[in-house]
C-alpha cells in the first residue's frame, strides 16, 4: 500500500466527492448524512480532511466554523482496517494545526454514547464531556465533548 496522506480540501465539493464521503461517513460512524446535505453544510476553509487511495476514500472529517472562535466537527470516520495504526491522530493533528492558524480555540463534537471507541479517542486528544444530548440520534443520547486549545 502506497504511504497515505490526509489532505485537506475546501469547499464547494463535487458531487461525486460528497456522494463517496456520505457513503464513507455512513459505513464508518453510522451518520445518516446524505450527499445533497453535506454539498450544502457551511464546512470552513480546508473544512473536509480526507485520506484516500487512488479515488477510494479511506478516511474522512468534515468540519465548519461556529463562530470566530470555534470549530464543530461534524463527522469524522476511519476505515475500519486501518484504525489503530495512527491515521486518526495524523488527521486530528493536522486538523489542530489548521483550526489554530484560522485562530480558533475551541472544538465542539458530538458522539453517540455507545461509540466508547470514539469517545475515548476523543479524551486521549484532550476533549472533555460537557453534557448529554436528548434526541440527537434516533436511537440513543448523544455526548457533547469540547477541547479547549491554549
Amino acid at each position: 500500500m502506497s504511504r497515505l496522506q490526509w489532505i485537506f480540501s475546501s469547499p464547494p465539493l463535487s458531487e461525486n466527492l460528497c456522494n463517496k464521503i456520505a457513503t464513507f461517513l455512513r459505513m464508518t460512524t453510522g451518520e445518516l448524512l446524505q450527499s445533497d446535505r453535506i454539498s450544502t453544510l457551511p464546512l470552513a476553509n480546508n473544512g473536509a480532511v480526507l485520506l484516500k487511495q487512488n479515488d477510494e476514500i479511506l478516511g474522512s472529517l468534515l468540519w465548519m466554523k461556529i463562530n470566530d472562535s470555534t470549530a464543530r466537527i461534524l463527522g469524522f470516520g476511519v476505515h475500519p482496517e486501518l484504525q489503530g495504526n495512527g491515521f486518526g491522530t495524523q488527521c486530528w493533528n493536522q486538523l489542530i494545526e489548521e483550526i489554530q492558524r484560522q485562530k480558533m480555540m475551541r472544538i465542539t463534537l458530538e458522539v453517540r454514547e455507545s461509540n466508547s471507541r470514539a469517545i475515548n479517542f476523543y479524551r486521549s486528544k484532550g476533549l472533555v464531556p460537557k453534557g448529554w444530548i436528548e434526541n440527537y440520534y434516533a436511537e440513543e443520547r448523544g455526548v457533547l465533548m469540547e477541547l479547549s486549545l491554549n
